[in-house]
């Protein structure tokens, strides 16, 4: 199933496009940009961060020889493709989110599919790829003096810590209101009113208000 997600990396006014499996949360856009920039203070050339994205790892490791897709947290999208992905974003659910991560306007972009049922109300958000960075940086500190390692653990963390985690839960619950709307019972119970409201609106109709009222009078 994964966590599908399109990320946009703009570094030096050049616009690079990439798949990500399981990209589609808040903590991993940054988590992978600072493992990709450790890298390339070690890399030699001065690789651009771009580069550094399609060589990384799920263990946020450089591999020089790019492993099966299934290993790599990045797959790049040729920029023929990028308009098909984007009308796939706006038109359906099957893409979570839209990462944008501008290196050059020092800007982290949260774009949540409304398409999808539990993303509906999120909307987008932003924050300083610098705090971001910072915020990354003392959660994994956290996480090693308290021996957490588990990515889920450290998502939660970092939702909490964000507020983000708030506004997923509301968005949910919309998702759960809008699902019991939906429901068969709820169409059924919509039926059986507008069935009680036409009978009361049709005078003598057996059980309807007339009904009851000459019955009173009778009484």
């Amino acid at each position: 199933m994964g966590n599908r997600a399109i990320y946009c990396l703009a570094e030096g006014g050049i616009r690079a496009y990439f798949y990500a499996h399981n990209g589609a949360n808040a903590l991993s856009p940054l988590l992978r940009l600072a493992q990709a920039l450790e890298i390339k203070e070690e890399l030699p050339g001065g690789q651009s961060v771009a580069h550094i994205f399609e060589h990384l790892d799920y263990d946020g490791k450089y591999q020089a020889e790019r492993l099966g897709d299934a290993d790599m947290f990045f797959w790049c999208i040729p920029s023929g493709e990028v308009g098909a992905y984007r009308d796939n974003y706006d038109s359906r659910g099957g893409l979570e989110m839209w990462v944008t991560l501008d290196l050059d306007r020092n800007r982290c972009t949260l774009e949540y599919n409304p398409n999808c049922p539990c993303y509906r109300t999120m909307g987008t958000f932003s924050i300083d790829i610098d705090i971001g960075l910072e915020n990354v940086r003392r959660l994994l500190e956290y996480g090693e003096n308290h021996g957490i390692t588990d990515f889920g653990r450290l998502l939660a963390i970092y939702h909490n810590g964000t507020g983000l985690g708030e506004h997923l839960e509301a968005a949910r619950g919309s998702m759960r209101v809008q699902e019991l709307l939906d429901s068969p019972w709820a169409e059924e119970a919509r039926q059986g009113y507008r069935a009680m409201a036409g009978r009361q609106e049709i005078p003598g109709e057996p059980g309807g208000m007339d009904a009851a009222q000459d019955e009173m009078e009778e009484r």
